[in-house]
């Protein structure tokens, strides 16, 4: 688990690279909220997740999200803490005034296109 990444994954960085091509500059990782989203525009408030299905519990028919077949009694739990600790941070974001979006994993790589013109009429809404 040592080698598994916490930022700076293959699917951040294409998400990251589309919207720095359309002119969006952002913060990566920023520290001073909770969560440590992947990508937040500070003046409009918005904060971005891009959730692994696996390793967020997304309950979708993709093959990203499988259940651990071996050592039921670890992962299970820990996949539940970490939808706790997700929840967490979206409500104490939201109650601060922030916009939240979550992008998965399986939405961007079966429809990239789509998912991620969808969000950035989202970011310009907020230009408005």
């Amino acid at each position: 688990m040592s080698h598994i990444k916490s930022k700076d994954t293959s699917i951040e960085l294409m998400v990251r690279r589309y919207l720095f091509a359309r002119g969006y500059r952002y913060r990566v990782n920023y520290k001073g909220l909770p969560g440590k989203p992947d990508i937040v525009f500070t003046k409009k408030k918005i904060a971005i997740f891009i959730h692994g299905c696996y390793w967020h519990g997304h309950d979708c028919e993709s093959r990203y999200a499988h259940t651990s077949k071996s050592n039921k009694t670890y992962w299970e739990p820990k996949i539940q803490r970490t939808q706790q600790r997700d929840q967490e941070h979206i409500s104490k974001l939201e109650a601060d005034g922030w916009k939240v979006i979550v992008l998965w994993e399986c939405h961007i790589k079966e429809s990239f296109d789509d998912t991620l013109d969808s969000l950035t009429e989202i970011i310009s809404d907020f230009e408005r």
